[in-house]
């Protein structure tokens, strides 16, 4: 369903029937309303802090994307795990796009599908962050996303040659942050990576 498609259902859906609990009716009640008290947003499998959307089975996550895609408040989004359906993971990414009030993601793969994170259109976004726990392909599929993002100015996380290929695509991208984490073992490709990163100007790193 396209966030066209979303737009004509969205006066008319029941939160009851898109949520999988009441505290996540509760959030997404908020997200939808634009709560000012609301600033940032956890989408995670397990409870850990407030103001955290816990997937389980019975969430919705296109309407959840579609309402935070709507949403003019929220400033930090942090996405640590997505269901295993790719096609849900699709239309999370594919209705945040409209948001333009987030200028801050951090996405932290936790065993969700990583080709979503090929359609991570973030056209506002000026700080990203990302770290992967999986498998290779997902830091691939998340060069691919991370080409949209076109107002990004700091990265940090992991660098492999891919994402390097993106990021050097980037026109206002100022800042690089390396972090080596996510039990990925250094290999050629990931030392061709970091050579390329050498030949950028230094003033980029800290």
């Amino acid at each position: 369903m396209m966030n066209y498609q979303f737009d004509a259902l969205a006066a008319r859906v029941k939160l009851k029937d898109i949520t999988s609990c009441a505290d996540n009716r509760a959030l997404l009640h908020r997200i939808k309303n634009n709560d000012p008290g609301l600033r940032t947003l956890a989408v995670l499998d397990e409870p850990e802090d407030e103001d955290e959307f816990i997937v389980r089975e019975g969430d919705d996550l296109g309407w959840l994307g579609y309402f935070i895609g709507r949403n003019e408040k929220l400033k930090y989004l942090s996405v640590c795990y997505l269901p295993g359906e790719a096609e849900q993971g699709r239309k999370f990414f594919f209705g945040i796009q409209r948001n333009t009030s987030i200028d801050e993601v951090d996405v932290s793969i936790r065993g969700f599908p990583g080709e979503s994170l090929s359609v991570m259109n973030l056209p506002h976004v000026t700080s990203i962050s990302f770290d992967s726990y999986s498998k290779r392909e997902d830091a691939n599929y998340f060069a691919l996303g991370l080409r949209q993002c076109e107002a990004l100015e700091d990265y940090s996380g992991l660098v492999t040659a891919e994402i390097v290929a993106s990021l050097v695509s980037l026109p206002w991208l100022s800042h690089i942050y390396i972090n080596k984490r996510g039990g990925l073992a250094i290999n050629r490709e990931e030392c061709m990576a970091l050579r390329e990163l050498v030949r950028m100007p230094p003033e980029l790193f800290t």
